[in-house]
């Protein structure tokens, strides 16, 4: 067993001698995202407007808790009346009796036992009607447009008249549903409390040359709002009975202001210019005894020197010819390259990370066929590393390529 295990372990030093070991080096790349939708390059402003749509939804429940007020107050006063016409008709009972006992008594009436006549009993009165409290509606409050116009900023254009019109309705709040959860037990429970609602926007940008370039409505699914931890859920109903209006004015406060930033950010990924950082990796190797890998150094701070001039422009061309020279070396390399042979310089591994790197630069030189093909190679190279970064690659060369033809 011993001699076996051995054995099996000189085996492997024997192997990792001729493994050539793949630098894993993480690059943040700063670039421009492009617009899905492109705005006329003669706008470069935009002016916000801002529609209240909860102004209606204000004024239908005051019109309908008027309504309600009304048919409440038409119940009371027929029941009011009842209740007197009741109340009456045991009066004039109450008051003949009255007159009959007291004619009684005059005329020296006694009772049975010889004892004066009993005097009736005042009537039993039924229940009067209770006066009605319609609860008043929980209004939306007023929202200052400042906070619309200071949310919705577009990145690549800037604020102003003469330019295309952005305009956001308010919707009300709605849907709002408190849940309950328990947890702990003993001395230690405690309920938490969450506040689900929908706080949807509709968005509508138009130009003055190209029209309606958008116009949707956002956030109808519900979100989330935490609430105050109780000891007690009679502790939440009493929270609930003393701050239920201040409760509500925050719950919109904190909705509205998750919705425009949300709105902002659904906005600048469909028209805007945004700048971002993809992080990546970009593959050299290691030093290694049988063989100089200078060539694969120098390439790739080749590399490296091109993309960090990705972001000095939205088509990436101040890069280009870095991205070129860096290519031609890299090329240059995978002549050399030798898929059948894990013991050769530029071996199966090594060039499937050499592909990563050529792909990442086919990306920035706008050739998106080319980069989806290497991207390929990579895939159907048995290169597991290989192949777990272009599973990865692919969903961002895919977007990268549809943005860019709505540009250029």
């Amino acid at each position: 067993m011993k001699r076996t295990v051995l054995f099996l372990g000189l085996l492997y030093f024997s192997f990792s001698g001729y493994a050539q070991n793949i630098n894993d080096n993480k690059v943040s790349i700063a670039y421009t995202q492009l617009p899905l939708i492109k705005i006329d390059e003669a706008f470069k402003k935009y002016e916000v407007r801002v529609e209240h749509a909860y102004q209606s939804a204000n004024e239908d429940s005051l019109m309908l808790f008027q309504a309600r007020q009304d048919a409440a107050m038409q119940q009371f006063e027929r029941l009011r009346i009842q209740y007197q016409q009741m109340r009456d008709s045991l009066d004039r009972q109450h008051l003949r009796q009255l007159s009959q006992w007291e004619k009684q008594t005059n005329a020296g009436a006694v009772g049975a036992n010889g004892q004066p006549l009993p005097k009736p009993n005042p009537p039993m009165y039924p229940e009067a009607p209770i006066y009605p409290n319609v609860p008043q509606p929980q209004l939306h409050t007023a929202y200052d447009e400042t906070n619309v116009q200071s949310a919705m900023q577009i990145q690549g254009f800037e604020q102003g008249l003469g330019g295309c019109i952005l305009t956001i309705t308010i919707q009300p709040i709605r849907d709002i549903r408190i849940l309950e959860k328990r947890k702990g037990s003993g001395s230690s429970t405690k309920y938490q409390y969450t506040c689900e609602y929908v706080m949807p926007l509709t968005v509508k940008l138009e130009s003055p040359t190209q029209g309606t370039l958008l116009q949707t409505n956002l956030f109808e699914q519900k979100k989330s709002y935490r609430m105050q931890e109780q000891k007690s859920r009679y502790d939440h109903q009493l929270f609930m009975l003393d701050q239920a209006d201040q409760f509500y004015t925050d719950l919109e406060r904190y909705a509205r202001q998750q919705a425009m930033k949300d709105a902002n950010n659904y906005i600048n990924d469909q028209v805007g210019y945004v700048r971002r950082n993809r992080n990546t990796e970009i593959y050299s190797v290691k030093k290694f005894k049988s063989y100089d890998y200078s060539d694969v150094t120098n390439a790739y701070s080749a590399t490296i020197e091109a993309l960090n001039l990705v972001q000095n422009d939205r088509d990436c061309s101040s890069a280009q010819d870095k991205l070129n020279s860096a290519m031609a070396m890299w090329k240059e390399i995978m002549m050399e390259s030798n898929t059948y042979d894990n013991k050769a310089r530029i071996n199966d591994k090594i060039s499937a990370m050499i592909q990563c790197n050529i792909a990442e630069i086919q990306l920035w030189q706008a050739k998106f066929n080319e980069a989806n093909a290497t991207l390929n190679l990579v895939l159907n190279s048995g290169v597991l590393k290989g192949k777990n970064h272009a599973k990865r690659a692919q969903s961002f060369y895919n977007k990268r390529s549809q943005r860019w033809k709505v540009n250029y």
